[in-house]
């Protein structure tokens, strides 16, 4: 027995030293670059592949390329530690080694490596949800890659990979509509270099604003289109945020069971990848799934693991969607005073995330980037104007030929700017086509008059006249809301009271109606886009309310938010969103409703000059048993006053 212990341990360090003997030097690896003239960082990478994840192999690498005078493998060295030490959750070290790679990049003049290396800062800073260092560095990046004279393969994919980050954090911000289009720019260009990891991140990311809208469909298929690329590179970071995400919407869709054999196989990814971040996420999401699935004793083990190692790491994003199942999991534990507790906890994380200054840093970055650009525009015309100047010291016959040209470029500029305002007024003649065809809705109308037939033939002479006195006044509304591209609050208020008593009657007046707006509002003075609430009304009665037996209400809150914004609730008891889906597939006659697309478009048109947005929020409400209980709409809108000779 001894004998084959003794034997074993000998074959053993036999295949060690073997393997080292095999396993190439850092002094001939170098010595090789060197003598090939190998500069480019594809190419060193492969040729750094077997010692990328050794730090201390790594750390001689630095050293000998510093003796040798050979700065990109420096360079390369550096930004592999930073990359290593950020997988082990070191932050600090990362961001140490990756500045060190930034510096020495900048000191000769290499480009990519600039870039690189403030993107892998910024993804740092991400993984730290430092959200505004994170936008600086991405956004430095991007702006250095724009300028690049040469935009070759690698800085091409930094400018797509500066898009995504930026993407990434405008999500955390809650600022979707920012994010797509950062998304969008990567994988333009992801498509145009057929990097199938690049498409496998945007598409994933992609597939998570179609999911915040509440479009789970869409967002399964760019998931799974996500997955299908990420396979095809055995990528394990890319299958576990795949099915990670696509578990998620199974679990929205009901299918419990399917959501956890979906997750499951990410704990031994996750494990073999050894990235800190990653594994607590996976930890988190696994207690959620089990949660779902009523399992609370192993859903409570996995988020007990998942807490522990996001504090450990300091990964305050992780830690908060800990604390949001804790809560979920001890209010179905009846245990109210723990799950009160962890939902504190969770929104203290919450607000070191999503707080107003990071909120005034996304204004401030859009200003930014625009003085950057207009800047990066005067600078070139500086230059222009004085290559002209010297052309006209040579020569009158020059200067009579640039001055002719500066004609033509007024004339065309002209032309251009008069095309680009005719453009704009035909779009805001369309939207608002479209916005009278939307409220003019021709069921609306012809049921309206119905019921006021109804009253005629009743002989019910007082309320037909008050029927169509307030169905005449709703009109005239309508159409100036056509002319008038704001209108008071107060005024608004009443178009709303219209409105629900000209629908209430087509409901026999079974509708609980109910508006209560706060002391704190000067009604006559605040301005928001006319008949802005009317869609969601109508979603709320004919969507929500008419399908539903049993009482029915219909509550608008509107209060006061900070001092930046103002709230408008609409809140019904209906059905919910779901099943309302549900029948209106069922139904021949499918009739889109453009109202809310609409909706959004003002509000985007009417916020565009602030240096704060407005904010759309769909919510589905749930009784105590977890069945759908209606809807709450939430428009937030920032304050505009009414100024006298406006």
């Amino acid at each position: 027995m001894f004998h084959r212990y003794y034997l074993s341990v000998l074959m053993f360090i036999a295949t060690t030293v073997f393997s080292v003997a095999q396993k190439p030097s850092i002094d001939s690896i170098i010595n090789y670059a060197i003598t090939h003239k190998i500069i480019d960082n594809y190419k060193l990478n492969k040729l750094l592949y077997s010692v990328k994840k050794d730090s201390v192999q790594l750390m001689k690498l630095a050293e000998l390329s510093r003796q040798k005078n050979f700065p990109q493998a420096e360079i390369l060295a550096y930004n592999l530690l930073g990359k290593l030490y950020r997988i082990n959750a070191d932050f600090s070290k990362a961001l140490r080694y990756h500045q060190k790679a930034y510096d020495l990049a900048k000191k000769t003049d290499d480009i990519y490596n600039q870039i690189y290396s403030l993107n892998m800062m910024g993804v740092v800073y991400r993984r730290m949800d430092a959200v505004k260092s994170a936008l600086e560095y991405h956004n430095k990046a991007l702006n250095i890659a724009l300028k690049a004279p040469n935009k070759n393969i690698g800085i091409l994919k930094n400018i797509a990979i500066s898009h995504n980050s930026i993407g990434n954090i405008f999500m955390l911000l809650q600022r979707d509509d920012l994010a797509l289009q950062h998304f969008l720019n990567a994988l333009e260009i992801e498509k145009k270099e057929s990097n199938i990891l690049g498409l496998a991140i945007n598409y994933q990311n992609i597939g998570s604003i179609y999911e915040r809208k509440g479009d789970y469909d869409m967002a399964l298929k760019y998931y799974r289109k996500s997955l299908s690329y990420n396979k095809q590179i055995n990528s394990k970071i890319g299958k576990i945020i795949c099915n990670t995400s696509i578990a998620n919407i199974l679990l929205k869709k009901g299918k419990t069971h399917r959501a956890l054999e979906i997750i499951k196989p990410n704990l031994a990814l996750a494990l073999k990848l050894g990235d800190a971040y990653y594994l607590a996420d996976v930890y988190i999401n696994l207690g959620k799934t089990y949660l779902q699935n009523k399992q609370y004793a192993t859903a409570e083990f996995y988020l007990n693991k998942g807490l522990r190692l996001a504090i450990d790491k300091k990964l305050t994003s992780v830690a908060q969607a800990a604390y949001e199942q804790f809560s979920f999991l001890k209010e179905k534990q009846g245990k109210f005073k723990e799950a009160l507790l962890y939902h504190k906890k969770f929104n203290e994380k919450q607000n070191e995330i999503l707080n107003e200054k990071n909120r005034q840093l996304v204004s401030d970055v859009i200003i930014k980037q625009i003085k950057l650009e207009n800047k990066q525009k005067m600078k070139a015309l500086g230059e222009e104007n004085l290559s002209v100047k010297k052309k006209l010291k040579r020569t009158k016959k020059s200067f009579y030929y640039s001055l002719l040209f500066l004609g033509l470029l007024i004339i065309l500029g002209a032309v251009f700017y008069k095309s680009y305002q005719l453009r704009n007024q035909r779009k805001l003649m369309n939207l608002e086509q479209n916005l009278l065809r939307a409220r003019m809705n021709p069921h609306f109308i012809f049921n309206s008059l119905n019921s006021l037939k109804m009253f005629i033939i009743q002989q019910k002479t007082k309320e037909a006249v008050v029927y169509l006195s307030t169905f005449s006044k709703l009109v005239r509304t309508i159409l100036q809301s056509t002319i008038d591209k704001e209108t008071t609050l107060k005024d608004e208020i009443e178009t709303i009271k219209k409105y629900v008593s000209i629908e209430n009657i087509r409901f026999s007046d079974k509708i609980n109606f109910e508006i209560n707006v706060s002391d704190q509002l000067n009604l006559d003075e605040l301005l928001i886009p006319p008949l802005i609430t009317q869609p969601f009304i109508e979603n709320a009665l004919w969507h929500g309310l008419s399908p539903k037996k049993g009482e029915k209400k219909l509550i608008v809150n509107i209060f006061p938010k900070d001092q930046n914004y103002f709230v408008i609730e609409i809140i019904d008891n209906g059905i919910g969103r779901e099943r309302a889906a549900e029948i209106r597939e069922t139904r021949t006659f499918k009739r889109e409703s453009v109202g809310i697309k609409l909706t959004e478009e003002r509000l985007r048109h009417f916020t565009k000059n602030f240096s704060v947005g407005y904010q759309l929020i769909f919510e589905d409400l749930y009784d105590e048993t977890g069945k759908p209980a209606g809807t709450k709409v939430v428009i937030i809108i920032p304050y505009k006053q009414y100024e006298t000779g406006n």
